[in-house]
């Protein structure tokens, strides 16, 4: 038994090195998991929606290695975008895609998709040292073992086919931290010189990793005001004019290397925009020199001063100094405080976008389980700690985790950041309760025979207590992570309905005249004569890029999303012309989601927060349950003369009104304020529902999407072109596919009065009869009856109902 101890006091490093090394196969694993799902169907799939986005810069920046493109054509249409990030991930992807020779579709895409996974790995030790420098040793194993398995943000933006800059964003952050926590611990124990081997390494490495940070996305300027608020604080509480100086040489150091990596490579825009790569950004890093400049320099002058004059004095500087910046450079002041409200503050009712919602307890414990819990405990014991005695590490970290779980906390999109404080604040719990159960095993009074035994001597009771936490977090985990992997990647990637629309729309729409590879200087670009745009829902725009090698008018970076809002919310076709007029939109594809569960952001987009109860609202009924009441979501008349809807609800045909509810609304007190309830319903008739006018406490509406109250007029600038072949709802008269294509066209005026009417069938054998109603004595018609090159198609001529008139038109009457 005494050898068993003895081996396994000796070689505890080499067993706690393979439990991080099977950690990290099985986390390896975990992330591997989505592969047999993205490898299914008609293309290759990666997941969510920017990711298809960084396939495209990786496809071409192996097309011309090592170029990268700063402004790009095939997306924005009709202006192009600046590429506003930078180009270290997909460039990561290229280089390993033009090593290994993968240069087409689809090897490209599975060679790339592999590359966050293992990116991932190298976290692991930054963690482990990271650990090691807040707590001790045991809080570094702990944490190299936890972070590979735990669930959340972290690891599923680290899956196989997450192409996204996330993973490289967390990794550069993280080593940064560290790298600053290593230089304030290194350079508090300098005296003379200023400075040590270890200590110019790691200012030299901490500019080196700010800027590969800073080249892989703008929000590491966010680290670097972390990181100042950091030595804020570390100056505050110590005042020591020699340590701040010497700490100021090497921030100086800092500036110095990452300035002449930056000069070369990030001075692709102008002015000082920190959203961009300018010269904002040496200004930025500077701030953090002359930050320290003014804390030493007023450490000197109130050394011998009460501390509260030195705190008061540079806290009154600082003000005054954002003040004077304020005054002097005003555009400046503005970008520091919309980034700060974009970062921190910015709502989710302001955009609907699912990554700007509040980080909610349900699922934070989805995500950690009993890891957060633990973190809050390792919080309070940095802060006792800290409380105690003043600790660098302790301070830094505690800083840089706040920091990032108040941004989480707002915006749950920052997850990804925070999965790496909790598992750092769980691994200081975890080791705190493992000191404290093997403290508690050993006797208080021992003899010198016990002492001489003690490291002899395992604490089972501590190892067998971490050991099982660590297990119940593992297990959850990795019970989230299959449930995720098996159920819930299909909803966060392109569906097949998507990939088999785009990837026809490729083969039936005119080529755009922008060669899909080529990179375009946006001083020497002009779009050809036969260029058009692809009008879309924001959410859509990188896979019409990708797939369809065709230019989305916007897209995930939501350029031109008001007008295109405008346009899928438009009351009347003359309105939506316009808009369409104003994007060059050629083709319009929607998809059932945009009419049902997105279509509330259309006319918030459009035209502001207070239009969508216009459309539809949310109001409550009794549920039957005593006290209790169950949401009931109306539509009201515009949603349904709505372009969106005419086109895929309707397919561009007059829709004769059903009929609706008469509903009676009344405002009914809750904690906090009211809800909407109704208290009556009446079926009325599509002539009733004319003449009630909606007012606060009487609406007409429908619960029904297919059945507008009143009559919906017909689209004569749209005509069907193809349809995917999933019907995702129906009823006794539609049936309702997942994604539609229509293309934007004169149309044929022909005079004449009554409804005119035109048999069709799709692509995918589904029949229905177009109608419409002359309006001012015409008819717009979209649809060619002859010579039409689409497999959507009229089985005959067009038909006055009244006079049993037929109508042949041509091909090129309606274009």
């Amino acid at each position: 038994m005494t050898r068993s101890k003895d081996w396994l006091n000796t070689h505890s490093s080499h067993l706690l090195l393979l439990l991080v090394i099977a950690s990290a196969l099985l986390g390896l694993w975990l992330r591997i998991l989505p592969m047999d799902f993205l490898g299914n169907g008609p293309v290759q799939k990666l997941i969510f929606m920017d990711t298809w986005y960084s396939m495209r810069q990786i496809e071409q920046i192996s097309a011309n290695y090592p170029g990268y493109a700063w402004f790009d054509p095939m997306t924005a249409f009709p202006t192009g975008k600046d590429v506003d990030w930078g180009p270290l991930f997909p460039f990561l992807c290229a280089s390993v895609c033009v090593l290994v020779g993968a240069l087409s579709r689809p090897e490209n895409m599975i060679v790339a998709s592999y590359v966050p996974p293992l990116i991932f790995l190298l976290l692991i030790p930054i963690i482990w040292y990271l650990g090691k420098l807040s707590g001790d040793e045991k809080t570094g194993w702990i944490a190299a073992i936890l972070l590979p398995v735990i669930s959340g943000e972290l690891l599923y933006r680290s899956f196989y086919g997450y192409l996204d800059h996330h993973i490289t964003e967390t990794l550069f952050s993280t080593l940064f931290i560290t790298l600053i926590v290593a230089l304030l611990l290194t350079t508090s124990t300098i005296q003379k010189p200023w400075y040590t081997k270890k200590s110019i390494l790691l200012a030299i490495f901490a500019g080196i990793v700010y800027f590969l940070g800073l080249m892989n996305i703008q929000t590491m300027v966010l680290f670097a005001a972390i990181c100042a608020l950091i030595f804020l604080i570390h100056a505050l509480v110590l005042r020591d004019r020699n340590h701040l100086f010497i700490l100021l040489l090497h921030t100086c150091l800092f500036f110095i290397t990452f300035t002449v990596l930056y000069l070369p490579l990030g001075l692709t825009h102008d002015g000082f925009s920190l959203s961009r790569y300018s010269i904002g950004h040496i200004l930025a890093a500077l701030a953090i020199p002359l930050e320290l400049g003014f804390l030493t320099l007023f450490a000197h002058l109130f050394a011998k001063k009460p501390r509260f004059h030195y705190i008061g004095t540079v806290l009154t500087s600082f003000a005054a100094g954002y003040a004077f910046i304020a005054m002097l450079t005003p555009d400046i002041a503005a970008q520091i405080n919309n980034s700060i409200h974009y970062f921190f503050f910015f709502s989710y009712a302001e955009s609907y976008i699912n990554e700007m919602q509040m980080w909610e307890p349900v699922r934070a414990w989805y995500s950690y389980n009993i890891a957060i819990f633990l973190a809050l405990v390792g919080i309070v014991i940095c802060i006792i700690r800290l409380i105690r005695s003043y600790q660098p590490a302790l301070m830094a970290i505690l800083v840089w985790g706040i920091v990032l779980m108040y941004a989480t906390l707002m915006h749950v999109r920052y997850e990804y950041y925070v999965s790496i404080v909790i598992v750092l604040f769980s691994a200081i719990a975890l080791s705190t309760i493992y000191s404290k159960i093997a403290a508690s095993e050993q006797p208080e009074k021992r003899s010198k025979k016990n002492l001489e035994m003690k490291d002899q001597n395992l604490p089972y009771r501590a190892i067998a207590v971490v050991g099982i936490l660590m297990l119940i977090i593992v297990g959850f985990s990795v019970q989230t992570v299959m449930t995720v992997a098996d159920k819930q990647i299909g909803l966060i990637s392109m569906t097949n309905d998507w990939a088999d629309s785009l990837t026809r729309l490729s083969q039936i729409s005119p080529d755009t005249g922008v060669d899909y590879h080529k990179i375009y200087q946006k001083t020497e670009f002009t779009y050809p004569e036969k260029s058009y745009g692809v009008l879309s829902w924001w959410d859509y725009g990188h896979w019409i890029t990708f797939l369809s090698q065709r230019i989305p008018i916007t897209s995930p970076f939501q350029d031109n999303v008001p007008p295109v809002a405008q346009f899928l919310a438009a009351q009347s076709e003359e309105n939506a012309e316009l808009n369409a007029d104003d994007v060059k939109a050629k083709y319009i594809i929607t998809d059932f989601a945009t009419v049902t569960s997105k279509f509330a952001a259309l006319p918030l987009w459009g035209y502001g927060r207070d239009r969508i109860s216009q459309y539809q609202e949310t109001y409550y009924q009794p549920s039957g349950q005593g006290g209790r009441y169950d949401p009931v979501l109306v539509l009201k008349q515009p949603y349904f003369e709505s372009t969106a809807v005419k086109l895929h609800l309707s397919d561009g045909s007059y829709s004769p009104g059903q009929g609706g509810s008469l509903l009676t609304i009344e405002q009914s007190p809750m904690s906090g304020g009211s809800f909407k309830l109704i208290t009556n319903a009446i079926q009325i008739s599509s002539e009733d529902a004319q003449k009630f006018p909606t007012s606060d406490n009487q609406i007409v509406g429908s619960i029904q999407f297919t059945k507008p109250i009143t009559d919906v007029p017909a689209l004569g600038h749209y005509r069907l072109i193809y349809e995917s072949p999933t019907t995702v709802a129906a009823d006794e008269t539609h049936q309702i596919k997942e994604v539609k294509i229509f293309e934007r066209v004169k149309g044929f005026t022909l005079p004449g009065t009554g409804t005119i009417e035109l048999p069709i069938t799709t692509n995918q054998g589904r029949n229905f009869t177009w109608q419409q109603k002359s309006m001012n004595g015409t008819f717009t018609l979209p649809y060619s009856t002859q010579n039409n090159p689409y497999e959507v198609r009229a089985t005959g001529p067009y038909r006055i109902i009244e006079t049993g008139k037929t109508i042949e038109v041509s091909e090129d009457q309606i274009l």
